[in-house]
C-alpha cells in the first residue's frame, strides 16, 4: 500500500497506481491505525485469497502502534491471521525486510531515479510519477529467494535462535572468527556464544522488559 497525504486521492495519482497495489491516505502520508486496518482487510487478505494461501497464517510486524490495536486484533482473528510483533530496536537482526530486502531496493531505487531524471530532463519526480517508478524497482529488486533468505537469517522460518547474527548487537568488529571444534560456527555469532559474552543476567532482564 502506498499512503498519500490527502483527504481525497487525486484521480491522476490513483490512475497511475498498479491495480494490484493498495492506496491509502492519512493526514501526513504516514501509516496510521486506520490505513493499516484498511490494508489488512482490503488489500492483504484479498491477496491471500486470490493466491490460494492456506489459513491460518502468521503476520510478523514491528511494534509500531498502528499495528497493535484492539480493532485490528479482532479483524485478524476473524480472518485467521495471527499477528506477532517483533521485539523493538532489533529490526536489523530479526526483521526479514531489514536483513535481506531493503538494501537491494535502496540500490535499485537510486539507479531508477537517476535513469528517470536522465530520461525526463527538467522534470521532478512527484506524487504522480512516484508509484509507477517504485513498481518497476520492486519488481526488479525483490526476488523470492531474498525473502526466503531473510526469514532464514532472522531465525523465523525455519525457527532457530542460532540462525541470528548476534554480533550485530555488539557493534562493528565483533563477528566470531574462531574455528575450534567446540565453537563450529565461524560465520555468525550463535545464541549460546552471544549469551556467554553479555551474560545470562542481561538476557533475563531483557526478557522481562
Amino acid at each position: 500500500m502506498v499512503v498519500y497525504p490527502y483527504q481525497r486521492i487525486p484521480d491522476k495519482i490513483s490512475a497511475g497506481l498498479d491495480p494490484t497495489w493498495g492506496i491509502g491516505r492519512s493526514e501526513n502520508g504516514w501509516m496510521t491505525t486506520e490505513t493499516f486496518y484498511q490494508y489488512i482487510g482490503n488489500v492483504f487478505h484479498p491477496y491471500l485469497l486470490e493466491n490460494g494461501v492456506k489459513f491460518p497464517i502468521i503476520l510478523f510486524v514491528d511494534g509500531h502502534k498502528s499495528h497493535l490495536t484492539y480493532e485490528l486484533s479482532v479483524l485478524c482473528n476473524e480472518l485467521k491471521i495471527e499477528v506477532i510483533a517483533l521485539y523493538p530496536n532489533v529490526t536489523r537482526i530479526i526483521q526479514p525486510a531489514d536483513v535481506a530486502v531493503f538494501r537491494p531496493v535502496k540500490v535499485a531505487w537510486r539507479a531508477a531515479v537517476r535513469k528517470w531524471q536522465t530520461d525526463n530532463p527538467g522534470q521532478s519526480l512527484n506524487k504522480i510519477t512516484f508509484a509507477p517508478l517504485l513498481k518497476t524497482v520492486v519488481d526488479s529488486s525483490i526476488k523470492p529467494e531474498y525473502l526466503i533468505r531473510g526469514f532464514k537469517l532472522c531465525g523465523l522460518y525455519p525457527f532457530s535462535a542460532d540462525a541470528v547474527d548476534y554480533s550485530k548487537c555488539l557493534g562493528a568488529g565483533s563477528k566470531r572468527t574462531d574455528t575450534s571444534d567446540e565453537e563450529p560456527n565461524n560465520i555468525l555469532m550463535d545464541y549460546r556464544y552471544f549469551v556467554s559474552i553479555v551474560g545470562e543476567e542481561t538476557i533475563v532482564e531483557f526478557e522481562k522488559n
